[in-house]
């Protein structure tokens, strides 16, 4: 399908992988130009109405989720009768190849990888999906780190609580198969979790669990046995262990009763970051945390319940103060047991768990790393209280945060002002002032007073003069005054050109543009232009130089060379020079090198060159005459060439070495083949019955043959020996060539 074009958009550049139901390729979207991933359903299975609709249940169900850490679909349809999915492409590599290099992780690296990988299932869960195919191949990782689960293509939306396989087939791959889908084919959100389980002790110990010789022998192994604690493993491999609340996450998740792991994502997530946040405090093993991990280990032996009645206690075996010496000061910080009295009362004994039915509390279990756990079960209200040890966490003791205590302390009783009356007042008090009114008294007498005419007088002549000078003033601001000449301010960078603006006495605003000749962050033009006349305070506007117009550079390597040409002008760059050179990574006529890297910016009147494979370099081919047969296979294989190798009879050529080559001398490509006939000695001959004859009868009976001897004993502890030939392999009048070893039987 390379160079395909799917519903005129998705062109085919590349096949990437190849699974059971369909084959997935990188494409360019021509539309977008972006680079994709497509799924194309094999080839058949189209024509299945079932597989057809599972196909489109994947990218509707997929489409629905929302989640960074799941690869998005972006579109669907049909091709030529063939249905495909288009995906987001993520480059980088898939947690198996981080796994074949690097494991086994630390605790903390390795919950680090898989908290996306849950993250992701807890979003699925949550719509009411399955994965079903939970295995480090479907969790890839981009060149930033950032981890994405793939390939729903197992997944389906469940209605009820559990699904059955299609057709009774079991799906999935048989190192993470959960137990009940290889037994009855039943999976719901918990079959995730116990992949997911699998997963996470294979980043913990790096290896699998069970390994076996078939794929039968592994899926028996996973219905019948318990996954062991990684820290088993890793003392077996002289590695360190972990954490005992680690063995007991993964242990929990890889439980063989569903019931008893987590219920879903959401549950495996909040149990991880409880995990990662114990380690991140340095919290070493801690018998109270494992519970939390893993509640069904302790329900046998009554010290953890898993009922919904279930009241979690806490009984004191240590002393507090001991267990908190050992926390780092960071992590004591805020971290208070419930109940637990200060002073003289430290010396409380550390937690054990208990559990007691038909109580109705919420509990403070406070682990010996300093972890505060929160159980919250409710039951009958008339059901009796549990007696504790040290405070009950009915009636916890609430530590008084300083924002409280500082209310506390500036508050006291508060009396309400009430607005004066004066009248009141005045009634009570007679010397008491009422508020003055603010009106002028008159003086009738000075209204005709001559002085008093003189100074009015003045006072008019003066405010004529006033309005005068007001009016002049008026005059010529409207004329000139209020006018000035907008500022040169073309080359100055932002902040100067705003101190020109304001010494002239006008605002400035700015925008942005590409222009090739003044650098970036000077001013390129005006608006209006430097000189014009403009109203003080006014609005310049200036145009800052971003610089040359540059755009991303796209991914050309491994396209051909007019789909390379094709995605340059698509991101308006033209192409320079093309050279060819020989590359054994990319096959003839593909591009194996640019000029630019993709992603990086390159100017607009800039061209990029492109170097084209011409493939791999041509390579001498090698004499194998009177070579054994694998000498000449492996000295082909280091050429890169493939042996085409037949057989021939041969008297002069010892069976097993070659008799002749084509070509025998010459160069060839690597992929190229050499077609090599080896002898297999002469021609054959009928092995002889030896049969109840002595040893030494047979011997000489079979190398006059020119076959090999061997002897066999039938009964090695046997006490009497008869020296006779019981039955030979093979059997007598097999043909055998020359040379050739025939076994006898003695008893």
């Amino acid at each position: 399908m390379v160079g395909d074009v799917l519903a005129g958009r998705y062109e085919i550049v590349r096949k990437l992988a190849r699974g059971g139901m369909a084959t997935v390729y990188r494409a360019r979207d021509r539309r977008l130009g972006r680079v994709v991933a497509v799924k194309v359903m094999h080839e058949g299975l189209g024509d299945d109405a079932d597989f057809a609709r599972k196909f489109d249940r994947e990218a509707r169900a997929v489409a629905r989720l929302s989640d960074p850490h799941v690869v998005g679909v972006f579109d669907q349809g049909r091709d030529h009768g063939r249905p495909y999915i288009v995906m987001e492409f993520v480059e980088g590599c898939t947690l198996r190849n981080l796994i074949t290099r690097e494991a086994p992780f630390s605790p903390a690296r390795a919950l680090e990888l898989i908290e996306p990988v849950v993250a992701a299932l807890a979003a699925a869960h949550e719509s009411g999906l399955v994965h079903r195919d939970v295995k480090p191949e479907n969790v890839l990782i981009g060149p930033h780190g950032q981890v994405k689960v793939a390939d729903f293509g197992l997944a389906r939306a469940v209605t009820a609580q559990t699904v059955t396989a299609a057709h009774g087939l079991v799906i999935g791959t048989v190192s993470y198969l959960p137990p009940e889908l290889v037994t009855n084919g039943h999976a719901d959100a918990r079959s995730d979790i116990y992949s997911t389980g699998v997963v996470l002790y294979e980043l913990l110990t790096g290896e699998k669990p069970y390994a076996g010789d078939t794929p039968i022998q592994v899926a028996y192994a996973h219905v019948n046995k318990a996954v062991p604690p990684p820290s088993v493993t890793l003392r077996r491999t002289n590695h360190a262990p972990v954490p005992d609340y680690i063995d007991a996450l993964t242990v929990a998740c890889t439980r063989r009763e569903p019931d008893q792991r987590p219920r879903d994502g959401i549950d495996l997530l909040a149990r991880l970051r409880r995990a990662r946040m114990a380690l991140a405090a340095g919290v070493g093993n801690d018998p109270s945390l494992s519970a939390i991990m893993n509640p069904a280990a302790f329900r046998s032996s009554q010290v953890w319940s898993g009922s919904p009645t279930a009241r979690v206690d806490v009984v004191h075996t240590e002393p507090v103060a001991t267990r908190q010496a050992a926390l780092p000061a960071q992590h004591m910080a805020g971290q208070q047991l419930a109940g637990a009295a200060t002073g003289p009362a430290a010396t409380v004994p550390a937690p054990r768990l208990t559990a007691t039915m038909g109580a109705s509390t919420t509990s403070s279990v406070t682990n010996s790393g300093g972890i505060d756990v929160l159980a919250a079960r409710q039951a009958s209200p008339s059901a009796p209280p549990t007696p504790r040890t040290a405070r009950s966490t009915a009636d916890p003791v609430r530590p008084m945060t300083a924002g409280w205590r500082a209310m506390s302390a500036g508050s006291g009783p508060r009396t309400p002002v009430s607005p004066v009356d004066f009248r009141a007042r005045l009634a009570a008090d007679p010397d008491a002032q009422l508020p003055r009114s603010g009106r002028t008294p008159r003086f009738p007498e000075l209204v005709n007073d001559p002085v008093h005419r003189r100074r009015r007088g003045i006072v008019a002549t003066v405010l004529v003069i006033l309005i005068a000078l007001g009016v002049g003033c008026l005059s010529w601001w409207l004329a000139s005054g209020r006018y000035v000449s907008a500022p040169a301010v073309i080359g100055m960078n932002r902040t100067v050109a705003q101190g020109a603006a304001q010494k002239v006495g006008v605002t400035i605003s700015f925008s942005e543009d590409y222009d090739d000749a003044v650098p970036a962050g000077d001013v390129v033009r005006t608006t209006p232009e430097a000189g014009s006349r403009m109203v003080r305070k006014d609005e310049l506007h200036a145009v800052i130089s971003q610089g040359p117009q540059s755009y991303p550079m796209p991914t050309v390597v491994g396209l051909d060379k007019d789909a390379a040409t094709r995605a340059l002008a698509d991101a308006h760059l033209r192409v320079g020079t093309i050279r060819q050179d020989y590359d054994a990574d990319h096959a003839e006529g593909i591009v194996s090198g640019a000029s630019a890297s993709p992603g990086s910016q390159v100017r607009h009147d800039a061209t990029v060159d492109l170097t084209v494979s011409k493939g791999p370099a041509p390579v001498k081919v090698p004499g194998l005459s009177g070579k054994t047969r694998e000498d000449a296979t492996a000295a082909l294989d280091a050429l890169g060439l493939k042996a085409d190798v037949s057989t021939q009879h041969s008297d002069a050529v010892a069976s097993g070495s070659v008799i002749s080559q084509d070509p025998a001398d010459g160069e060839l490509r690597p992929g190229d083949t050499v077609k090599v006939v080896v002898s297999d000695g002469g021609a054959p001959t009928d092995v002889p019955d030896v049969r109840v004859r002595s040893t030494a009868d047979a011997h000489k009976v079979l190398e006059a043959a020119g076959f090999h001897v061997d002897e066999v004993m039938v009964d090695p502890d046997a006490r009497i020996r008869l020296g006779r030939v019981q039955r030979t392999d093979p059997d007598p009048g097999s043909k055998l060539p020359k040379g050739a070893t025939v076994k006898i039987f003695i008893i």
